[in-house]
C-alpha cells in the first residue's frame, strides 16, 4: 500500500516540481543567479541521490509554509521563501535533465505533431496582441495571422521563426497590449524543440561537463538555502515545541560532499632528492680527485 500525502503536501509537489521548458529553466535560473553568486563559495557535488535530498527540502519547505508568520518576524520572509521554492524547482529540473532522474541526462523534446499543437495557442496570442496593436495597419497585423497549412515540420519552423522575428522588431508596439518577455521565451522555446536543438544548446552548455557543473552549482545552491531556512525555523519557533521540533529534525549533513581535485605528479617528483653528504671531520674539502 502506497504512502498516502496530505492535500499540503500535494501542494508542495505541485509548487516545487521540476519546470517544462529550457525556457522556464533559463528564467528561474536568471533570477537565481544573483543570490547564487552571492552565497555558493564553493561549488560540491551530491553525497546522495538527488532525490533524497529533494524530499528532505520539501518537507522542509512545508514546514516554511505552515510557519510563515513566525519566520516572517525573525526575517525570513516571503523573499528567502521564495528563493527555496525556486532553487528546489531548479534542481528538481536538473536531476532530471543532468542527473539520475528517469530521462537519465537526455532531455527529449515533444514529437512534432505535439509541438505544433502546442504552438497553436501562443501563436493565436501573439495574434491577439498584433490585431489590437495594428488595428489600423492591417498589412502589418497579416503578417501575424500565418498558418501552417501543410502541418509539416519545416513549415512550422519557418513560421516560428518568422513570427519571432517579427515579435521581436515589434516588440515597442506590442508590448502595451500585452508580449511579455516570457511569452517571447516561450516562442524561442517551441522554435528550438522543432529546430530539433538538444538540451545542453538551447541552455548554452558546450558539453557534459559544463552540464554536471551547473547541476552541482544548483544542488549546492539549493542545499545552503535549506541550512538558512532550518536555520530560521530553529530560531524562529524556539518556543513552539512542534515547529521547533520539526526544523531540528532536518538534516542536510549527508547532502554534499567536497570536490578533491586529482594529485598529479609522480611519486618520484614527490620524493625529495638526498643531500649531499657532510665530508668527514678532518677530510679537507678541496682535495684534488
Amino acid at each position: 500500500m502506497g504512502i498516502e500525502l496530505s492535500q499540503e503536501q500535494h501542494a508542495v509537489l505541485k509548487e516545487t516540481r521540476a519546470v517544462a521548458t529550457p525556457a522556464e529553466f533559463q528564467s528561474f535560473l536568471e533570477t537565481a543567479r544573483p543570490e547564487m553568486d552571492r552565497i555558493v563559495r564553493e561549488v560540491m557535488e551530491p553525497s546522495q541521490p538527488i532525490s533524497t535530498t529533494l524530499t528532505e527540502l520539501r518537507d522542509l519547505y512545508l514546514s516554511v509554509v505552515q510557519y510563515e508568520a513566525p519566520l516572517a518576524s525573525k526575517a525570513y520572509g516571503p523573499e528567502r521563501r521564495a528563493l527555496l521554492r525556486g532553487a528546489i524547482q531548479l534542481l528538481d529540473t536538473a536531476n532530471l535533465w543532468f542527473g539520475e532522474g528517469r530521462r537519465t541526462g537526455a532531455y527529449q523534446v515533444r514529437p512534432v505533431d505535439q509541438v505544433i499543437k502546442a504552438s497553436r495557442p501562443w501563436r493565436a496570442r501573439l495574434k491577439a496582441f498584433a490585431d489590437q496593436a495594428f488595428a489600423f495597419e492591417p498589412d502589418v497585423a497579416e503578417q501575424f495571422a500565418d498558418v501552417n497549412t501543410s502541418g509539416t515540420l519545416t513549415e512550422e519552423t519557418s513560421d516560428l521563426a518568422m513570427l519571432l522575428r517579427l515579435a521581436q522588431q515589434h516588440q515597442t508596439r506590442l508590448s502595451p497590449v500585452g508580449l511579455t518577455e516570457v511569452f517571447l521565451r516561450e516562442g524561442s522555446a517551441l522554435l528550438d524543440e522543432v529546430s530539433g536543438r538538444d538540451l545542453l544548446g538551447i541552455l548554452g552548455l558546450r558539453n557534459r561537463e559544463e552540464a554536471m557543473v551547473l547541476r552541482n552549482s544548483i544542488v549546492t545552491y539549493a542545499t545552503l538555502l535549506g541550512n538558512e531556512a532550518r536555520a530560521a525555523g530553529v530560531n524562529a519557533c524556539w518556543d513552539i515545541p512542534e515547529g521547533k521540533r520539526r526544523f531540528s529534525a532536518t538534516s542536510f549533513r549527508n547532502a554534499l560532499r567536497r570536490l578533491r581535485p586529482k594529485r598529479r605528479g609522480t611519486a618520484a617528483a614527490a620524493k625529495p632528492e638526498p643531500e649531499p653528504a657532510e665530508p668527514a671531520p678532518g677530510e679537507p674539502t678541496d682535495a684534488p680527485v
